[in-house]
């Protein structure tokens, strides 16, 4: 049994690798928390105390949590986590940037998770804190991507270099009667808009894709955008199984 992690900018993914089907684990929050008791209430008291054989970690957020999460794996399970790192090639995807290891571990994983359950040219949106978007053509070639700021992240944007303004959690509507409606509407309906303008540029590019979105916030693009798109909460974590998986033949 492995343990997979996703630590993104702003919350942390898991899923118990078995053999079969990826099991994922509550998702939490990182910021401002004590470690040691999170990780015992969503990791040890749901693997019954069971060790895992292995605990590979997806990281975008530095220094800020994966040392403390480190330290505790090894404290609790004698294991040292092993991080993804990203390569210029994996399986026939190769990565667009110029310098390989700048590409964020999340877009990468996002990526490889995707080429293990589509074939063909592919649109990866991964939407939380931020939103990215990167496009694969069919014969493998990433050529290259996009980074956006999350929905909320722009209403929170909003709420702060504004005077007047707030961040505002209701519901997404094209045209509001009220401050906090309008922005909730705007800030959705600017997300979404992206994303359909890269699928179809992407499409320009490479002919037909299959978008394929994750992360907190794809469920609202997905019901909103006007180009057809497949939703996976586990890509990354796919995407780290399969390295996982590649490191252990």
């Amino acid at each position: 049994m492995r343990l997979l992690v996703d630590i993104g900018n702003s919350r942390v993914k898991s899923a118990i690798d078995d053999g079969a089907e990826l099991r994922p684990l509550e998702t939490f929050a990182w910021h401002g928390v004590f470690l040691h008791e999170v990780l015992a209430r969503h990791w040890i008291s749901v693997l019954e105390h069971d060790t895992p054989t292995s605990v590979h970690v997806s990281n975008v957020a530095g220094d800020r949590l994966l040392p403390n999460m480190k330290a505790w794996c090894v404290k609790h399970w004698g294991l040292e986590p092993v991080n993804l790192a990203q390569a210029a090639e994996f399986q026939g995807l190769l990565n667009g940037y110029a310098d390989p290891v700048t590409l964020g571990a999340d877009r990468w994983a996002a990526m490889i998770g995707a080429r293990q359950i589509c074939k063909g040219a592919l649109c990866v949106v991964d939407s939380g804190t931020a939103t990215t978007v990167d496009v694969i053509d069919e014969a493998g070639q990433h050529i290259g991507g996009a980074i956006l700021p999350g929905i909320y992240t722009m209403r929170r944007s909003l709420g702060k270099y504004t005077a007047a303004l707030f961040a505002a959690d209701t519901e997404i509507g094209a045209f509001a009667d009220n401050t906090a409606s309008g922005i909730a509407g705007g800030t959705g309906f600017a997300s979404v808009g992206a994303v359909d303008r890269f699928v179809q540029e992407a499409e320009q590019r490479v002919g037909p894709v299959t978008t394929i979105l994750t992360g907190g916030e794809s469920e609202i693009l997905q019901s909103f955008m006007l180009n057809p798109t497949r939703r996976d909460p586990l890509l990354v974590l796919r995407g780290i199984k399969a390295v996982a998986d590649a490191t252990a033949e």
